[in-house]
């Protein structure tokens, strides 16, 4: 070896190195230089070679303080050379430095939660490192690549014992069937693939801190979950809990390579496809190759890992390596799958223990959401349901774009709204550009509540008066005086301060469509809350308005009424306050559902479908009204309108903009309502469907000459279109009607699911 090395390297003394299929030497020179001479075997060619070594180059290029070999160049100035060896052989030869170190497999770090996410955290620096890098030999065929285990199927039968055979044979039936097709699905790049415990070196006085990563030999072209799972495989054998180390090692590979939910849900079936591997191939040389010596021993101990991954099982390994790097819970995707009722009940205890036993939910035995896409919601049982009732995801739940938006946000930026940053502008001269041009000046809030909070104190402020008008049954937020402004249902006693106005219903209310004087009627139950409020010293301040009067059961608002109660409002001294948290951003078909009444505000609000979910709310007002509050009041919010925030709403405005979704919901809307009227010459409980754009409301009478509310049928039927997975929610002062507010991105033929499942709901009554 001497002879083959001084010629093209320096000198020095020579010391065999273990190696599976090179030959390794150390090599120490007179000034106490230490490198490694390697042979590579027969087999190799210099491609494979130049991979390897080409890799090891990008990574002293990118990333040159990851303690990795270095390639040592010859004294002609090459990577490589073939030698002739005096038996005949030609091999290529090449030397690396030396890396200081004890073997981890070698120390007692088992259980050492640092050294295990030290572990990934290098994995995931050396796949970054390597990202740009590329060999036409890095697609490899040698027999640990996963993508190609499938093709040890046939050395199984090496395996004596059948019982350890057909565990084996199982696992590789699976990568076949169903993980491999997966895994060309997912991230790929070259990756180093072999970091087991004899290939990571450490500190021997301080066994937790990594010195060096060794052995290139089976650098491919791979997923990087495959990285994640050698890695979680090496550190879990020998481990009492072999779940804490793989999540240790996941967590930090995730820390600085973030892990995708897929990659993430593929790491047991990879680590068990490793041990499979492993145990096929030590049995199947140890027989056909008994001359050479074992590389590695006591196969059985792989399949004994094997049994400890079946024992954790699937389902609870993913769930741990998953909480480990904060991903979502798991939502399981068939009926197959679906969770437990004795784990669904546990959590229901644990929420009335943690959050009250009084805490309301939806539906008789409380819905299990993990997941959700469009207008989808994602149960634990397994199915999907169709979101029919939720306004706050405007442009549809878990939006891409605005997910991305919110993500690159938040890893740039997220602080108080008393700094100067762009974004905040950006949004607010979108939004006031959607407005009438008086509406200039915005102020940001975390919430609906919060912005009609504020419009309330606006509007008291600038009029001077402390009395407010609303609609007897309406809702508008939280806080402790905005709850007063939420009553929810007539006939509830308000404090002196409030007034509340009959609902313009003329389906069933005092004054009906065949009333010609409807509208005065409705409007003159104005005249009787300004006077009760002037009487009582308050005087009227604002008059607050949902303008598609959703609590109210999405009533059809007779033309004229808004206008006719401001004018009188106005009259008395009062503002507009214009709640448009459910109506606006294009619900009515248009951008502000105050538009489409003819009002002109004085003081906007939203919420949180601003931010499609994000915590956002705004009051947009005039440079008047805002300066002289604001000069008065001094109030900011701290993190309302944060560039996260403002990112998630400039993404809102993108997705509405992008995808025409406001003339979208106009045409998805009307063909909601007109497939429901064509229900209705079949089911009699049908009694009326109204609404404009992307609101509806569809009231349920027992008696349709006598409009007689339907509220039994009502509550059983939000339970039968649970049954048919599609979800609603009743509204009204008798709780007979279902107010549908489905995504802006709602289409045809989500509808036609709704339609069908309704008919067939109305049939089981």
């Amino acid at each position: 070896m001497r002879g083959c090395c001084t010629p093209l390297w320096s000198r020095g003394d020579f010391r065999p190195l273990l190696s599976e299929r090179d030959q390794n030497f150390l090599v120490e020179t007179g000034d106490d230089s230490r490198f490694v001479f390697k042979v590579a075997n027969a087999d190799e060619s210099g491609d494979v070679i130049g991979f390897q070594l080409g890799a090891l180059q990008h990574i002293a290029r990118t990333a040159p303080s990851l303690p990795v070999p270095r390639v040592v160049q010859s004294d002609q100035g090459r990577d490589y050379h073939i030698v002739e060896f005096s038996n005949g052989c030609r091999h290529l030869v090449y030397v690396l430095t030396y890396l200081d170190g004890t073997m981890l497999s070698d120390t007692r770090v088992c259980d050492d939660v640092s050294a295990h996410r030290r572990l990934g955290n290098l994995m995931a620096r050396v796949d970054m490192a390597l990202r740009g890098y590329f060999h036409p030999s890095a697609i490899q065929q040698h027999p640990w690549n996963f993508e190609t285990c499938a093709r040890l199927k046939h050395l199984c039968s090496h395996i004596k014992n059948r019982q350890h055979r057909l565990e084996v044979e199982g696992v590789l039936e699976r990568m076949a069937q169903v993980v491999i097709p997966h895994l060309q699905t997912l991230r790929h790049q070259v990756i180093h693939q072999d970091a087991h415990t004899d290939n990571v070196l450490v500190d021997p006085t301080d066994p937790t801190t990594i010195t060096g990563l060794i052995d290139f030999g089976d650098l491919l072209y791979g997923t990087v979950a495959a990285e994640v799972a050698v890695a979680c495989d090496a550190v879990s054998h020998g481990s009492k809990d072999i779940v804490t180390p793989a999540c240790e090692v996941t967590a930090g590979f995730d820390s600085v390579l973030a892990l995708e939910e897929n990659e993430i849900d593929i790491v047991f079936d990879l680590i068990c496809a490793r041990n499979a591997m492993t145990a096929t191939i030590a049995v199947a040389r140890a027989a056909l190759t008994p001359e050479q010596p074992a590389h590695i021993c006591s196969p059985e101990r792989f399949i004994e890992q094997l049994r400890t991954l079946n024992s954790v099982g699937r389902a609870e390994f993913s769930r741990r390596l998953r909480s480990a790097c904060r991903f979502p819970t798991y939502c399981p995707t068939s009926p197959d799958e679906a969770l437990a009722r004795e784990e669904e009940n546990s959590l229901i205890e644990a929420r009335r223990s943690l959050m009250g036993r009084k805490t309301t939910h939806f539906y008789a035995r409380p819905m299990h959401f993990e997941r959700s896409g469009g207008p989808w919601l994602y149960a634990t049982d397994g199915h999907r349901y169709l979101d029919c009732y939720n306004n706050v995801p405007q442009v549809g739940h878990c939006h891409p774009h605005v997910v991305r938006a919110i993500s690159r946000q938040a890893a740039a930026l997220n602080t108080n709204t008393r700094y100067l940053y762009g974004s905040a502008i950006e949004y607010a001269d979108r939004l006031t550009a959607t407005l009438a041009p008086h509406l200039t000046a915005c102020v940001f809030v975390n919430s609906g509540s919060e912005a009609n909070d504020v419009a309330w104190q606006m509007a008291k402020l600038i009029t001077g008066k402390t009395g407010a008008i609303i609609m007897e049954d309406a809702y508008h937020g939280v806080t402790d005086v905005i709850r007063k402004f939420s009553p929810g249902r007539p006939n509830v006693r308000l404090p002196e301060f409030l007034k509340g106005l009959i609902v313009p219903d003329p389906y069933r209310g005092p004054y009906r469509e065949d009333d010609a004087n409807r509208v005065e009627k409705y409007v003159a139950d104005a005249d009787r809350a300004i006077a009760e409020l002037r009487d009582s010293g308050h005087g009227t301040a604002a008059f607050m308005i949902d303008s598609a009067l959703c609590s109210s059961g999405v009533p059809n608002v007779p033309g004229g009424y808004l206008r006719g109660v401001e004018e009188k409002v106005r009259a008395a001294g009062g503002l507009m306050i214009c709640d448009e948290v459910q109506s606006g951003f294009g619900r009515m078909g248009q951008w502000w559902g105050h538009e489409h009444h003819g009002v002109r505000a004085d003081i906007i609000t939203m919420g949180k479908p601003a931010g499609n979910g994000h915590p956002l709310g705004v009051i947009v007002t005039t440079d008047e009204i805002l300066n002289l509050f604001i000069d008065t009041t001094r109030l900011f919010s701290t993190f309302g309108g944060n560039t996260v925030a403002c990112a998630a709403g400039n993404a809102v405005l993108d997705v509405i903009e992008q995808e025409d979704l406001i003339e979208h919901g106009k045409i998805i809307g009307a063909y909601l309502r007109d497939e429901i009227a064509r229900l209705a010459s079949k089911h009699d409980l049908i009694g009326d469907v109204r609404g404009h754009g992307m609101v509806t409301g569809l009231e349920f009478v027992t008696d349709r000459k006598a409009r007689s509310p339907a509220t039994e049928e009502t509550a059983r039927l939000l339970e039968l279109m649970r049954e048919q997975h599609v979800l609603v929610g009743s509204e009204g002062r008798d709780a007979n009607i279902l107010k549908l507010r489905p995504a802006l991105v709602f289409r045809h033929e989500h509808v036609d699911r709704f339609i069908s499942a309704l008919d067939n709901s109305l049939e089981s009554l």
